[in-house]
């Protein structure tokens, strides 16, 4: 419990901080979003029920909304809820909701066509029971998508440089790991025999991604 609460605090101050770093980090976002969109029209259609886990903003999934029949964000941070909340009414996107819940272990009695997370997974030591969680929430026939920054790239690099206490800030996320394709296969074949992990290109975005169906059958 008060590794979980110690978790939600950090990503309060997160998403609460809105200094000069953070507004880099939000173009960063902006366009690797251009590329992950890409990515999402693969999986959906006009009747794809989409769950965001460790949504954040969900500058991402609120920018396809109008390509979903409806969106479903969940945070463990109001804030962050909050904040999709308000920018899906400023922007009269009416199919989509943000809930706050906890994703290691889900409250949800809906299932849905696609299932996706950005850069979440790798911040907790059982990165499979949360992958898990992902999968459980699909409908039969879904497929869950989860992306993580890869260990061979310059996210590794640019974590490893701001470890010393006075460039802490310079690293705006909390602790985390790093996956290569093997580790991160190995996450999903823990879950399902259908699974399957590719990296995103072009390469030196330094993003690796897991996908997970299940069956029509399951």
């Amino acid at each position: 419990m008060q590794k979980s609460t110690e978790q939600t605090e950090e990503w309060q101050k997160i998403w609460e901080r809105r200094g000069m770093l953070d507004k880099v980090i939000d173009l960063g976002r902006s366009t690797y979003n251009i590329f992950f969109r890409r990515i999402h029209r693969r999986y959906i259609t006009r009747e794809t029920r989409m769950l965001e886990l460790g949504c954040g903003r969900a500058s991402l999934s609120l920018s396809l909304a109008p390509e979903l029949k409806n969106l479903l964000g969940v945070d463990i941070s109001d804030v962050a809820v909050r904040q999709a909340t308000e920018y899906a009414l400023q922007h009269n996107i009416a199919n989509a909701r943000f809930v706050v819940d906890d994703c290691t272990k889900l409250n949800l009695q809906e299932k849905f066509d696609f299932v996706w997370s950005q850069g979440l997974i790798e911040h907790f030591e059982d990165s499979t029971s949360v992958a898990r969680e992902h999968y459980k929430a699909l409908a039969p026939g879904g497929v869950a998508l989860i992306s993580v920054p890869y260990k061979y790239s310059y996210h590794t690099l640019w974590y490893k440089s701001t470890r010393p206490t006075m460039l802490r800030r310079f690293w705006p996320w909390t602790e985390q790991r790093f996956f290569d394709r093997k580790e991160l296969l190995e996450v999903g074949k823990a879950i399902t025999p259908h699974s399957r992990v590719f990296l995103l290109q072009p390469l030196p975005l330094g993003i690796v991604f897991l996908e997970m169906r299940k069956l029509k059958d399951q």
